[in-house]
This record gives C-alpha cells, structure tokens and sequence, in this order.
C-alpha cells in the first residue's frame, strides 16, 4: 500500500474509533426522560473538633466547633444540603448559608444516628418531632403527639411525607414547611410514594396526593367494584 492510502486507512479507522467512543461516552450519560442529574455541591468534613461545609462549586466554607463534650454520631451531604447529628443536635448548611444552622434536641428527645437525606432537603424523625432542613437554610419541625405513632416515612428530590396513625406530614422544599392533611377513623394505608415533587398516599379508602409547588393536599375517592 502507498504511503497516501496508509494515510487514508489510518485516517478511517480513527474516524471509526472515535465515532464508537462517542456513542459509548454518550450511553454512559445517558438518563431516562424526565431524569434531572444534580451535582453534589456541598461536602462535610469533621476535622478535629471542628464542623467543615466545604462548597464544592465556590471557594467558601462554614466552620462550627463542636461544644463540651458533644459528639458527632452523623455526617451526610447530597446536591445542595449537609447535615451533622450530635448527641446535643442537628446542624444544616448549603452553598449559600452564612453560618451552620441548628436544632438542639429536646431534653426529653433521643438523639438520632442517621438522617433521611435527598437532593434539596434533610429529614429526621424522634419520638416528639419531625424536623426538616432545606435547600433554602432553615429548618422547621412539626410536633408529633404523644399518643401519636409514626407508620412510614418517604423522601424525594424535593418532597418528603411521614405518616402517622392519624395523619399524613407533606413536606415541600420549595415552600420550607409541613402541611397536614387528616385520616380517617379505620382508614389504612396500602401505599406510600414520594417522587421529585409530588408525594402519593393510597390507602382503604382514597388516594391522597400532595402538590409540592403548592403545599396542597388533593384526594380521590376510590370506587368499590
């Protein structure tokens, strides 16, 4: 073969490889419709006696020391949100918080040893509270009754639900807040469901759907055959 068709061969095969090394490269980040894929941007350290937020995209980063004989029992961090549980309380920080935001324990509280966590928001439940952080930097609780018992609890993207024996928890990230909607006496729930925005409750009697954007509880009967 002369040098010129050498060339040209050379030239075919690496056009080949790299079309094939493009459609792989293109495989792998791949994701199915309606999939959003979010970087984590926050880390969390503990160095020492101090509490580290490191901000994965900037250059900034939150320090807390750790009090008098407090001790760290969890660390987590996902997308925009890091949270630390010690045996005194829980601390919170994203990107674009100015300082460590926290939550003591009540006296009468178990400290907890693990948090559920998502993309935009932090959830954790004791026998008194359940107490939710945000991607917006604040925290906000919901008191759980004294005769009052947690069944299940569900965490997505942006929505979180924990139901009890009487009621259902909706909570929204993008609003910051719990919003409770009322079971009904000897109502029992077959199904519970917790997406990027929109949670789901099927139960004996109805299905139940709260609208994260809204902070709105919506239900629908369910027809007997």
């Amino acid at each position: 073969m002369t040098r010129p068709g050498r060339l040209a061969a050379l030239a075919g095969l690496l056009v080949l490889f790299g079309t094939g090394l493009h459609r792989e490269v293109a495989v792998a980040q791949s994701v199915d419709p309606g999939e959003v894929v979010l970087e984590d941007t926050i880390a969390v350290e503990v160095i020492g006696r101090e509490l580290v937020a490191f901000d994965l995209v900037g250059s900034g980063q939150l320090s807390e020391r750790l009090e008098l004989e407090e001790e760290v029992l969890f660390t987590e961090s996902r997308g925009r949100v890091a949270v630390v549980g010690t045996n005194h309380r829980l601390l919170g920080a994203t990107p674009q918080s100015s300082s460590w935001r926290s939550e003591r324990y009540r006296l009468s509280e178990i400290p907890q040893q693990s948090a559920w966590i998502s993309q935009t928001l932090v959830l954790v439940v004791t026998g008194e509270r359940a107490l939710a952080f945000f991607g917006t930097g604040n925290w906000a609780e919901q008191s759980i009754g004294p005769r009052e018992r947690v069944v299940t609890t569900r965490v997505g993207p942006a929505t979180a639900v924990v139901v009890t024996d009487r009621r259902a928890l909706g909570i929204s990230g993008e609003h910051g807040g719990f919003f409770a909607t009322e079971l009904r006496l000897n109502e029992t729930i077959e199904s519970v469901r917790a997406l990027s925005s929109i949670a789901t409750i099927v139960t004996s009697q109805r299905t139940l759907v709260f609208k994260g954007p809204s902070g709105i509880w919506t239900e629908r009967s369910r027809t007997l055959r």
